[in-house]
C-alpha cells in the first residue's frame, strides 16, 4: 500500500466529515422548508375561509354562483346529514391562460349558511414547492461547495503550520550523520508533544553520537594494538625460520605459525575495514569510469583464469561511469569477481555487464543455489580455500546498503549471478 502524507489524510478526513454532517443538514432542512410552505398555503387557505364565509352571511339570500374560473371559491349543496372535518389537499386545475395544469391548494368545509349545510371549496395557488426547494437546494449547494473549499484550504493550512515542526525535525534526522560533529539542531515549538519528542530525539542522537565516537575509537585502536603484536610476531618467527640449527618439523611448525599469523592479520584488516564501512568513513565521492577499472581488476586473476580455463566475457560501455567512493567501489567489484572465480568450474565462464545505471556479474558453478538466509551471512563460505573467510559478499552487501542500492542473485541451472542498481532510493 502507498503511504499517504498525515496533512493530506487529515485534510482529507476533514472534509469528508463535513461533507457528510452538509448531506444530513441539507436533508432536514428540505424537509423543514417543504412542512413550512404547506403549513403556511394551509394558513392562507383558512384565513380566506373566514372572511369568505363573512362576506356570505353578509350577503344574505343573495348567495354567489361562482365556479373556479372567476373566483377562488365555489359553492355546492352539500345533502348528507354530517358535519365532515375541513380538508387540505394538493389538486391540479386547467389554467386557460397558460394552457396547463397548475398546482392548487384545496380546503374543503361544510358551513351552515342560512340554515343550510353547503361545501365551500376553497383555492389557492400552491407554492411551487418543488421549485422552491429546487433553487434553495441549488443556492445551498454552491454554498456548501464553497464552505467545503475554504474549509480544505483552512485545515490544509492550519494543518501544515502546525505540524511545520515536526517536518522539520524529519528532515533534520533525514539528513543526520552520526560522524558529524555538529549534532542535530531541532526547531523549537509551542506544542507540548513536540517539544518532548524533539527532546527524546535529541537525546537519542546524542548518544548515538557518542556511542559512534566510543566505537569508533576502539576498534581504530584495537586494531592498531593488535596489528603491532602479529607485525612483532610473524617478524619474530621469519628471523626464527631462517636458523640453520632448526629441524625440518620445526621449519615446518614455524612455518605454519607464520601463515596463520599472516591469516589473522588479514582477518584483522577485513574486519576493520566492513566496521569503517557499517560506520560511513568513506563518504568521498568521484565519478568512476567503470570499464577500465574492472579490466584492471581482472588482470589481478589472469592465473586462475588461466589454470581453470576460464572465458571472460565484459559488455561495458566505455562511458559508462558512476559517482561512488573510488576505495569502496574497488573493494566491491573486486570482491564480485573474486566471487566468481572462486566458485568457477573448469572450462566455465565468467561474464560481466553494466551501465550507468547497473552491474550484472554471472559465472558458471556446480553448486546449488546459496540460501537466502546465508547469502550475506559473515563467515559463511562454500569454498574449501584457505584465503576465503566468508566475508566477501557481506562487505558487497555493506557497500550496497551504505549507497542504497538493491542487489538481486539469482540461479538458473548452472549460472549464479548478481545483479546491483546504482539508481539510489530517495528518502521518505
Amino acid at each position: 500500500m502507498k503511504p499517504i502524507k498525515l496533512l493530506t489524510l487529515t485534510s482529507r478526513n476533514y472534509l469528508i466529515i463535513f461533507l457528510i454532517l452538509s448531506l444530513i443538514s441539507f436533508g432536514i432542512f428540505y424537509l423543514i422548508i417543504q412542512e413550512e410552505v404547506i403549513k403556511s398555503t394551509d394558513e392562507v387557505l383558512y384565513n380566506r375561509k373566514t372572511h369568505i364565509l363573512g362576506q356570505l352571511i353578509k350577503a344574505g339570500d343573495n348567495l354567489p354562483e361562482n365556479v373556479f374560473d372567476f373566483t377562488d371559491f365555489r359553492i355546492s349543496p352539500y345533502t348528507r346529514n354530517n358535519h365532515p372535518a375541513d380538508r387540505y389537499s394538493d389538486t391540479l386545475l386547467y389554467g386557460t391562460v397558460d394552457s396547463e395544469w397548475d398546482e392548487f391548494r384545496k380546503l374543503t368545509t361544510f358551513p351552515e349558511l342560512q340554515g343550510k349545510q353547503v361545501r365551500l371549496e376553497i383555492v389557492i395557488a400552491r407554492l411551487e414547492t418543488h421549485e422552491i426547494i429546487e433553487s434553495i437546494a441549488q443556492s445551498l449547494i454552491l454554498i456548501f461547495l464553497l464552505i467545503a473549499i475554504a474549509f480544505y484550504a483552512a485545515t490544509w493550512y492550519l494543518s501544515k503550520k502546525l505540524w511545520k515542526p515536526f517536518h522539520d525535525t524529519l528532515h533534520q534526522l533525514n539528513a543526520f550523520e552520526v560522524e558529524n560533529p555538529r549534532g542535530l539542531t531541532l526547531t523549537s515549538s509551542r506544542i507540548a508533544e513536540f517539544v518532548a519528542l524533539n527532546k527524546s530525539i535529541q537525546d537519542l542522537t546524542d548518544r548515538t553520537r557518542t556511542a559512534f565516537i566510543n566505537q569508533k575509537q576502539f576498534i581504530e585502536n584495537a586494531s592498531h594494538e593488535m596489528q603491532t603484536p602479529l607485525a612483532i610476531i610473524q617478524s619474530k618467527l621469519e628471523l626464527f625460520i631462517e636458523d640453520p640449527h632448526l629441524t625440518q618439523s620445526q621449519s615446518e611448525i614455524v612455518q605454519t605459525l607464520i601463515n596463520s599469523t599472516q591469516r589473522l592479520a588479514r582477518l584483522n584488516k577485513t574486519l576493520l575495514l566492513l566496521s569503517k564501512i557499517e560506520n560511513q568513513q568513506f563518504l568521498e565521492k568521484e565519478n568512476i569510469f567503470l570499464n577500465p577499472l574492472v579490466t584492471e581488476i581482472l588482470s589481478y586473476f589472469d592465473e586462475q583464469r588461466e589454470s581453470l580455463n576460464i572465458t571472460v566475457k565484459v559488455d561495458i560501455p566505455k562511458g559508462a561511469s558512476m559517482d561512488a567512493n573510488r576505495e569502496l567501489i574497488d573493494l566491491f567489484i573486486t570482491n564480485l569477481i573474486k566471487n566468481a572465480f572462486l566458485h568457477n568450474l573448469a572450462g566455465g565462464s565468467v561474464e560481466i555487464a553494466a551501465d550507468n545505471h547497473q552491474f550484472r556479474i554471472s559465472n558458471t558453478s556446480g553448486g546449488t543455489a546459496i540460501p537466502d538466509e546465508k547469502l550475506f551471512q559473515r563467515f559463511y563460505k562454500r569454498s574449501s580455500s584457505k584465503d576465503s573467510w566468508g566475508l566477501g559478499l557481506t562487505i558487497v552487501k555493506k557497500i550496497c546498503d551504505m549507497n542504497r542500492w538493491p542487489i538481486e542473485y539469482a540461479k538458473t541451472d548452472s549460472i549464479h549471478s548478481f545483479h546491483i542498481q546504482f539508481a539510489t532510493v530517495p528518502k521518505i
